[in-house]
C-alpha cells in the first residue's frame, strides 16, 4: 500500500481548478495566465501513478479494468441523468431539446458533443500507457537520457506534424488532430510526470528557465507579427510548442511551489483529500452547472463580478452534489453484492 502524497492531491485539484475558471467565462488576461490546466492534471497523474508503483508491480489486465471502468462508467451515468433531466425539463418548459443525437454520441464518445467531456479523453489514453509509462521509467535510470528521450521524442512530434498535417482533409484530420496529436504530445508529458519527482530543484529549475525562454521568444516573434500578444489557446488543438512551452513552465512552477508546502492541519488534509478523490464527480457536477447557469442564469451583471459569481457556482454546485451524491449512496444498505462490489464504488469514492 503506497503511502499518499498530499501535494500531488493538490497539484491535481490546482488543474481542475484552472479548468473551472476557464469554463466560467474568465477576463481575457486571467484565460492566458491560467491556460496549462490539462497538462497540470496529467503532471498530477503521472506523479501519482509514479508514487504508486514505485514499490509495486502492475498488474495491466487488473489495471485496464480497474481503471477504464472507473473512467467510463461513471461518466456514462452522469451523461444519461443529464440528457435525461434536460429532455423532461424542455418538455416542462415548453422548449426544443437543445441536443441532436450526434451531439449525445459524440458525448459518449467522449469527442465534442456536450463539450467539456474531452478530459476523459485525456485520462483514457493516459490510463492505456500507464503500463508503458512505468516501463520506460524504470527501463533509462539516467535523468539526462530520460529527457535527451522524451526531447527528441517532442521534436519528431513537431516534425511529422508539420509533415503531416497540409495531407489532412476530411475524416483524417479530425483522426489525427483529436486522438494521435493529442496522444503523442500528452504521452511525453506523462512521460515527464513519471520521473518529475527524482529530478533535482537545480534541473527542474534549468527546465523552467528553458520553457520560459522558449515561450517568450515565440510571444515576441508572434507579437511583431501580428502587432498583438497571440494567446497560446490558438496553438492548443493540437498542442504545439507555443502553447506547450508556457504550460511547460508553468506546469513546474506548480510543482516546485507546492513541493515546498507541508500541510499539517488535520481538517485541511481531510478537505484535499476528499475532493481529491471525488474530483472526477465534482468536474461531472460543475457540468451540469454550467448548462444550468447558461439556462437560467440571466446575467444582470458583466465583467470580472460575472465571472466570480459564475466560478463560485460552478464550484459550489459540483461539490454540494458530489457530497449529497456520496451521502445517498452510503445511505443505501451495501447488502446486494453488485450494488456494493460494481454500482457504488462507481458513484462514490467512501463506497
Amino acid at each position: 500500500m503506497y503511502k499518499r502524497n498530499l501535494n500531488y492531491d493538490l497539484i491535481r485539484l490546482i488543474g481542475l481548478f484552472i479548468i473551472m475558471v476557464a469554463h466560467s467565462s474568465p477576463p481575457d488576461w486571467l484565460f492566458q495566465l491560467r491556460n496549462f490546466g490539462t497538462p497540470l492534471l496529467i503532471i498530477g497523474s503521472g506523479l501519482t501513478y509514479a508514487l504508486i508503483y514505485s514499490s509495486r508491480k502492475i498488474d495491466v489486465k487488473k489495471f485496464y479494468k480497474k481503471r477504464l471502468s472507473r473512467l467510463i462508467l461513471p461518466a456514462w451515468i452522469f451523461l444519461s441523468f443529464f440528457f435525461l433531466v434536460f429532455y423532461f425539463a424542455a418538455i416542462f418548459l415548453g422548449l426544443d431539446y437543445p441536443f441532436t443525437n450526434n451531439d449525445m454520441i459524440d458525448s459518449y464518445l467522449f469527442m465534442e458533443g456536450i463539450g467539456f467531456v474531452w478530459v476523459f479523453k485525456i485520462y483514457l489514453m493516459l490510463a492505456l500507457i500507464t503500463p508503458i509509462a512505468i516501463y520506460v521509467n524504470a527501463k533509462i535510470k539516467s535523468n539526462t537520457n530520460y529527457l535527451a528521450v522524451l526531447a527528441g521524442a517532442y521534436l519528431l512530434y513537431e516534425l511529422l506534424l508539420y509533415v503531416v498535417t497540409p495531407f489532412l482533409y476530411g475524416v483524417y484530420e479530425t483522426f489525427f488532430n483529436s486522438i494521435v496529436f493529442i496522444l503523442i504530445p500528452y504521452t511525453i508529458l506523462f512521460l515527464y510526470a513519471f520521473r518529475l519527482s527524482k529530478l533535482s530543484e537545480n534541473q527542474v529549475y534549468v527546465i523552467l528557465f528553458l520553457s520560459i525562454t522558449i515561450f517568450l521568444v515565440l510571444a515576441l516573434f508572434k507579437y511583431l507579427d501580428t502587432g498583438f500578444f497571440v494567446p497560446t489557446q490558438l496553438y492548443k488543438y493540437p498542442p504545439t510548442i507555443y502553447y506547450l512551452s508556457y504550460a511547460f513552465f508553468a506546469i513546474n512552477a506548480v510543482f516546485l511551489i507546492i513541493k515546498s508546502i507541508d500541510i499539517k492541519n488535520d481538517f485541511v488534509r481531510s478537505i484535499i483529500t476528499w475532493l481529491s478523490s471525488n474530483s472526477l464527480w465534482v468536474y461531472l457536477w460543475h457540468i451540469f452547472a454550467i448548462y444550468m447557469w447558461g439556462y437560467f442564469a440571466t446575467e444582470p451583471i458583466e465583467g470580472t463580478l460575472l465571472f466570480s459569481v459564475n466560478l463560485m457556482f460552478l464550484l459550489i454546485f459540483g461539490i454540494l452534489c458530489t457530497y449529497i451524491q456520496n451521502k445517498i449512496v452510503l445511505a443505501i444498505p451495501l447488502t446486494n453484492p453488485i450494488w456494493k462490489n460494481k454500482i457504488a464504488p462507481l458513484l462514490s469514492s467512501n463506497a
